[in-house]
């Protein structure tokens, strides 16, 4: 039980100091940053699916990787994360394609085939 105490007290005063609290402030932006990441990929999976089924396509694998990461600007001038992703499709289901979906924030900005 005294170990625990100890344990606790040492973590609150590592916590308390400004190298915790960066500490704290770094692993808030990395969940933040995965969750984002998640969520982006989530609807380009989406976009890809549509837009194979509107064009008569099959989605191959069913799934989006992400090719790119970089920052632009938004139409709003505030600094955002623009992510590429590409899948594979195919038209007669033995030649694989790769399409593209940009996303810009959590808005598609661009889809190509």
């Amino acid at each position: 039980m005294l170990g625990s105490s100890v344990l606790s007290h040492l973590l609150v005063k590592i916590l308390m100091g400004t190298g915790g609290l960066l500490l704290l402030i770094l692993l808030g932006l990395i969940v933040w940053f995965w969750q984002n990441t998640l969520q982006a990929r989530e609807l380009a999976l989406r976009v890809a699916r549509d837009t194979c089924l509107s064009q008569q396509l099959q989605l191959l694998d069913g799934t989006v990787t992400l090719q790119r990461l970089a920052l632009r600007r938004s139409n709003k001038g505030g600094v955002t994360l623009q992510r590429t992703f590409q899948f594979s499709y195919s038209a007669e289901g033995y030649d694989r394609q790769t399409g593209f979906i940009i996303t810009l924030g959590n808005l598609v900005e661009q889809v190509g085939l």
